[in-house]
């Protein structure tokens, strides 16, 4: 893997918001932008937190998956005021992220998602992004997808950003803080 800037030693905002702006070169893969790296890494490492401090459904002995209503409903009340106050979130209240659904004939198609009306379906768009990245294709990354990966991005740090405000969610800030992820 290598960087596909020419930025040299980046420490300043300035040279930080250029970063993000990077591609990432990847063998047989190709041109990824940064900032997919980033919301990445990011909704893995909350992921993880949230798994593990008990936002988990599932039975037990089998996969589990993060009971997002959960979350949402533990979270403080400010969070989701602060993400509609957030010009990079409007996107998300606007146009949000459109949702892949299987087709009569098998096949898949996008269809338009539902804007959010409460945290719940904040975090669901959030999670629909992730899909749309992971399950979606590669090939065009254009500057609608590029919005919804920011607005995810500040989402997930709003996020974080109340963690510590409820007794409820500090579990979650403690699971992060062991979520280790890196890079060295």
């Amino acid at each position: 893997m290598r960087s596909n800037s020419e930025g040299g030693n980046m420490h300043s905002e300035e040279n930080e918001c250029a970063e993000r702006n990077m591609d990432v070169i990847i063998d047989d893969v190709g041109s990824i932008p940064y900032i997919i790296i980033e919301f990445f890494a990011l909704f893995s490492r909350l992921e993880f937190a949230l798994l593990s401090s008990g936002y988990s459904g599932g039975e037990v002995g089998t996969n589990a998956w993060v009971t997002w209503d959960r979350v949402a409903t533990d979270l403080h009340k400010s969070f989701f005021a602060d993400c509609i106050a957030d010009q990079e979130v409007d996107i998300l209240f606007r146009e949000p992220a459109r949702i892949l659904v299987k087709n009569e004939a098998g096949a898949c198609k996008f269809v338009d998602g539902q804007i959010p009306q409460t945290s719940v379906q904040l975090l669901l768009q959030v999670r629909t992004i992730r899909n749309n990245l992971f399950h979606g294709s590669k090939v065009h990354f254009t500057d609608r997808d590029r919005l919804l990966v920011v607005a995810g991005i500040r989402v997930v740090r709003h996020l974080l950003d109340v963690l510590d405000k409820c007794e409820f969610t500090r579990k979650i800030r403690s699971a992060w803080a062991y979520a280790d992820i890196g890079f060295q």
